[in-house]
C-alpha cells in the first residue's frame, strides 16, 4: 500500500535568539487527498532564560472546503489537554490556556505546544493567527510573534523594494546595503542605489507569507549598522532590535523610512526662544539660552533684544526633537533660571519641536507666566481602559512631570469596571507629560505608540478650563480595539446581574449562552485583581447560574466579567457585585 509523505517546511526568522519576545508558528504542509494532517503549533522564547507565561490564547483560521477539523491532540506533557480549552468550527481553531493556580510556566524553545487534526480534502489553506497572546507572571501581554503556515500552499514569491533615507547622515564611501534574513546578514552583499534626494533603494525576489528581519548598513561593515528604535522593531536577544515584514500576496514597495528612525526623516523647521526680562537686570555678558541641543554650554547661544525687554534666538532643529532648556542671565550655570516645578522637567523648561516654524511664548524670566500675569489653575481629569491588561495587584498609578514621575505616588480610581480616572488641579497653558502605569513601578509604565508620543510620554498642553480628557486605553493612542471583536448588534451570550445584591455569603451569578464557543468568567477586586476564576473552558448553548461564595473576600465594590469566543470573535460583558 502506498504512504502518503508528509513534508514539513519550518520558517526560520530568527537573527539571533528571542529571549524577551515570544514566537509562535505553524508549518506549511504538503498532503495528499483523503490524509489525515496534523499541524504542530510551536512555540519559542518562553524558556527558562526567556519568559515565563501564565496563559495563552491561540486562535488559527483555515479553509472549510480544503480542511475538515477534527480536534487538537498531542499535548506538551507540562500543558496537558485537560488544562485546554479548546475547540474549531467554521474555519476557527481556538485553544485558551491558564496555568493552574495562577502559576507560570517555562517552555523550552521548539515545543509542541499540541497539534491540530484536519483531514485534507484537496486544495490549499493558509493556516493564520487571528489572535496570539500571551500573559507573564503579572498578566501583562507578552509581545508575540507569529509564523503563519498552510497545507499545500504554493511557493510563491514576490517583487519587494526597500526604501530608506539618508539625508540625516553622511554617507561613507562604501555606500549603503541592507542586511537581513534574506541574505544571512551580509552586509556587503546587498548594495542599495541612490534616488534624488538622498532616498536609498533596493528590490528583492522573496517569498510570499515569510517574515524576514533586517537593517540598513550605511557602508558595508557591522560598524555602519543603523540602530532601529524599539517602537518598530522586534527584539534581536542582543540588546538591539530588527526592523520585520511580513511579504503579501502582491509585489510591495515601502515607503521611505528615515535611517535608524521608525517614519520619514523629521523635517528642518526654525524655532525662536524668547524670554521677558522685564524683572531682571541684565547681565553685562548677556543673556543666553542653554540646553540639552548646545550640551547645556551657558556661554554659547546669545540672544538678542527685540529692542524692548524681550529678548530671543532662532535655531533650526529637527521636527520631533525632544529638548530641555533654560534661559541665563549672565554665562554661568548660577546665572541660569530656576524653572518651578508647576512648568518644568528635571528642574528645566522642556519642549517637544513640532513640524512648522514656532515662535515660543515669552514667558517671565524664572516663571511660568508672562510677566505681571497671575497663574490660573484648570482641573484636569486623565482616564484609561486597561480592559486589555491584566491588571496589578498594586493597582493602577499615573506618573508624570506633576507628580515627579513618581510610579507609586499617584493611584487612580477604578470608576466602572476597567476604567480608572485621576483628577488634578494643573497650571493653566503649561505641557505636562506623562504615562500610565499598570501597578506602582517604572516596570508597569505602558508603552506609547509613536503616533501619540512625545519623547516617549503622552503629552497635554492644558487649557483654560476644566477638562475630562477623552478616554484611551493603555498603551494605545484611542478607545480600546479589541482583536476578534464579533460583529455590532450580535450577542452570542448574555450575562445576568448577580443575585441577591449586595450579598454577604453567597451570591448567584446566571448566564445564556447562544451559540458553541469558550467562556471564561472572572471576579475583580475594586483594585482590579483577578480574586477568582469561576469558570474557563469550552460551553455550549443553554442557560446557567454558578454560585460563587463571598465570605472569604472583604466588604466593597466587585466587578466580574465575562469573555466568550466563538466563530464570530470575541465579546466580553461586566458586571458590578456589591459584597457586604
Amino acid at each position: 500500500m502506498k504512504r502518503d509523505v508528509l513534508i514539513i517546511f519550518f520558517l526560520a526568522i530568527f537573527f539571533g535568539s528571542q529571549a524577551q519576545t515570544l514566537t509562535v508558528s505553524v508549518p506549511t504542509v504538503t498532503a495528499t487527498v483523503g490524509q489525515i494532517v496534523y499541524i504542530p503549533v510551536k512555540l519559542s522564547g518562553a524558556s527558562s532564560s526567556g519568559m515565563p507565561i501564565s496563559g495563552a490564547n491561540i486562535q488559527i483560521t483555515y479553509d472549510t472546503a480544503v480542511l475538515h477539523y477534527d480536534t487538537l491532540t498531542n499535548f506538551y506533557s507540562a500543558m496537558p489537554q485537560n488544562q485546554w480549552f479548546f475547540g474549531g468550527q467554521l474555519g476557527l481553531v481556538s485553544a485558551n490556556w491558564l496555568e493552574p493556580s495562577l502559576n507560570t510556566l517555562a517552555i523550552p524553545d521548539n515545543t509542541v505546544l499540541y497539534e491540530i487534526k484536519f483531514h485534507y480534502k484537496g486544495g490549499n489553506s493558509p493556516l493564520t493567527f487571528t489572535t496570539v497572546e500571551f500573559t507573564d507572571a503579572q498578566y501583562n501581554l507578552i509581545p508575540t510573534l507569529t509564523v503563519n503556515g498552510a497545507v499545500n500552499a504554493p511557493v510563491v514569491f514576490r517583487q519587494v523594494t526597500f526604501k530608506v533615507d539618508m539625508s540625516k547622515e553622511n554617507i561613507t564611501s562604501s555606500g549603503v546595503h541592507i542586511a537581513g534574513s534574506f541574505n544571512n546578514w551580509n552586509y556587503a552583499q546587498t548594495a542599495m542605489s541612490l534616488l534624488p534626494n538622498s532616498i536609498y533603494q533596493v528590490t528583492l525576489t522573496l517569498q510570499e507569507n515569510v517574515a524576514y528581519q533586517y537593517r540598513f548598513v550605511n557602508g558595508n561593515t557591522i560598524s555602519g549598522v543603523e540602530t532601529v528604535p524599539a517602537s518598530c522593531g522586534v527584539a534581536n536577544g542582543t540588546g538591539q532590535y530588527n526592523r520585520q515584514i511580513t511579504v503579501p500576496n502582491h509585489d510591495t514597495t515601502y515607503s521611505a523610512v528615515c535611517f535608524s528612525m521608525c517614519s520619514h526623516c523629521p523635517a528642518s523647521v526654525s524655532v525662536t526662544f524668547r524670554v521677558d526680562m522685564q524683572n531682571q537686570t541684565v547681565s553685562p555678558n548677556g543673556v543666553h539660552l542653554s540646553g540639552t541641543f548646545n550640551n547645556w554650554n551657558y556661554a554659547q547661544t546669545l540672544m538678542t533684544s527685540n529692542g524692548g525687554t524681550i529678548y530671543e534666538t532662532t535655531m533650526t532643529m529637527d521636527e520631533g526633537t525632544y529638548m530641555e532648556f533654560r534661559y541665563a542671565n549672565g554665562i554661568t550655570s548660577q546665572q541660569s533660571e530656576t524653572v518651578p516645578a508647576a512648568c518644568s522637567l528635571n528642574g528645566n523648561r522642556y519642549f517637544t519641536v513640532p513640524a512648522h516654524d514656532t515662535v515660543m511664548t515669552a514667558y517671565c524670566f524664572g516663571s511660568c507666566t508672562a510677566c505681571g500675569t497671575v497663574a490660573h489653575y484648570s482641573h484636569v481629569t486623565f482616564r484609561v481602559d486597561l480592559i486589555t491588561q491584566h491588571i496589578s495587584p498594586d493597582g493602577v498609578h499615573i506618573s508624570g512631570t506633576f507628580q515627579g514621575w513618581n510610579p507609586a505616588a499617584t493611584p487612580m480610581i477604578n470608576s466602572v469596571d476597567s476604567v480608572f480616572s485621576y483628577t488634578d488641579s494643573l497650571l493653566t497653558g503649561t505641557s505636562v507629560q506623562y504615562k500610565f502605569v499598570n501597578g506602582n513601578s517604572t516596570a508597569g509604565h505602558e508603552t506609547v505608540p509613536l503616533a501619540c508620543a512625545s519623547n516617549g510620554n503622552r503629552t497635554l498642553l492644558v487649557p483654560a478650563n476644566d477638562t475630562i480628557l477623552n478616554l484611551v486605553c493603555f498603551s494605545q493612542c484611542d478607545s480600546c480595539v479589541l482583536t476578534g471583536i464579533a460583529e455590532a448588534g450580535r450577542n452570542d451570550f448574555e450575562l445576568g446581574q448577580n443575585f441577591p445584591n449586595p450579598c454577604s455569603l453567597v451570591t448567584n451569578i446566571g448566564y445564556h449562552i447562544n451559540r458553541e464557543g469558550t467562556l471564561n468568567l472572572m471576579v475583580y477586586s475594586p483594585m482590579g485583581r483577578v480574586v477568582a476564576v469561576l469558570f474557563n473552558g469550552p460551553c455550549k448553548p443553554g442557560a446557567y447560574t454558578l454560585a460563587f461564595q463571598t465570605n472569604s473576600l472583604p466588604a466593597g465594590i466587585y466587578f466580574y466579567k465575562m469573555i466568550f469566543t466563538g466563530e464570530a470573535g470575541t465579546q466580553l460583558q461586566s458586571k458590578k457585585m456589591i459584597i457586604q
